[in-house]
């Protein structure tokens, strides 16, 4: 289990693992090489071990693999950030270099893969392909395409193309959620400096998050107590009442070839289910929460999670 510290989703899982009797070593790769060594020799295949203040595994004994929430590699203090830079580099490489060369080990999920399916234009094209329904998208830095996109779909709404955490000194951490853009801004100027992702505004009834493990999905709908309020569900809060809810046969089998497509195990999803009762795809984390999930409906996630886990180290 490669996690921080402070991770209250992974011990959901590992408590499975723990009432199975399956071993396990929770770390840190953000501990490596402070407190945490590896040595390890290529002869046809890797062997040797990581070591630990506590406990070490031999390589060859490692059959799964749960990437979680690993932290940073850490650097001394006071080392300039090129030299920094270099540690840093050279530590990942080194160590998920090594593990992703392991034979016969299940990850869960690969981060090779997660990094490719992380891309926002990526995965809305792998969408399309395998049949789910996608909102008209619009990637561009152009002022007057945008203006022009707003005029063909309406209303429209604009996202980051990749996960950002902002730090605003009244308001603190957060995140950037996806807003609706003003007629008035649709030319503004800012929009040139940079790619930004625009879309159409889909009427929604609901929301569904769809969490996918090996083949299984399970779907929880999410509706806000404002319908209207922000477009992003996540700005509701706790303002949101969730239900078990059954996924459409056919979305299913689409979700199952696009994670097959992408080579992962684990997805969580967002879809906004219109008042029609039709499906709209909106994107897919690889490493997404659901904890929250399974404590407001009971769907057993965590225990879906710990089966890939259990039968990947009794192979």
């Amino acid at each position: 289990m490669l996690t921080e510290v402070c991770d209250p989703t992974a011990d959901f899982v590992l408590e499975h693992l723990n009432q199975r009797g399956v071993g396990f070593w929770r770390l840190d790769p953000g501990d490596f090489p402070d407190s945490i060594d590896l040595s390890a020799i290529f002869d046809r295949s890797w062997f040797g071990e990581v070591l630990g203040p506590l406990r070490f595994v031999e390589l060859a004994d490692v059959r799964a693999i749960y990437y979680r929430r690993p932290s940073g590699f850490k650097v001394p203090n006071g080392m300039p950030e090129a030299e920094a830079k270099f540690v840093r580099s050279q530590a990942r490489h080194a160590l998920f270099g090594v593990l992703a060369g392991l034979p016969d080990v299940t990850w869960l999920n690969n981060p090779g893969r997660m990094a490719d399916a992380r891309v926002k234009p990526y995965q809305l094209a792998v969408a399309a392909r395998v049949g789910l329904t996608v909102p008209r998208t619009l990637v561009t830095n152009r002022p007057d395409d945008v203006v022009s996109f707003g005029k063909r779909v309406g209303r429209i709404v604009t996202k980051s193309l990749s996960t950002i955490v902002y730090e605003d000194a009244d308001e603190g951490r957060g995140l950037l959620y996806t807003s609706e853009v003003p007629e008035a801004d649709w030319g503004h100027p800012g929009i040139a400096v940079t790619a930004h992702l625009f879309q159409e505004v889909v009427e929604r009834d609901y929301e569904v998050r769809l969490t996918y493990v090996d083949g299984q999905c399970f779907a929880a709908a999410i509706k806000p107590d404002d319908p209207n309020g922000a477009v992003d569900i996540r700005a509701h809060s706790r303002a949101v009442t969730y239900r078990e809810t059954r996924v459409p046969s056919e979305v299913q089998k689409a979700v199952g070839e696009m994670m097959k497509r992408l080579g992962l195990l684990f997805g969580a999803f967002d879809f906004i289910v219109r008042p029609d009762g039709s499906w709209v795809f909106i994107e897919v984390n690889p490493n997404g929460q659901w904890a929250w999930i399974e404590q407001e409906t009971g769907l057993p996630i965590s225990a879906a999670l710990a089966d890939i886990l259990e039968k990947g180290a009794i192979g």
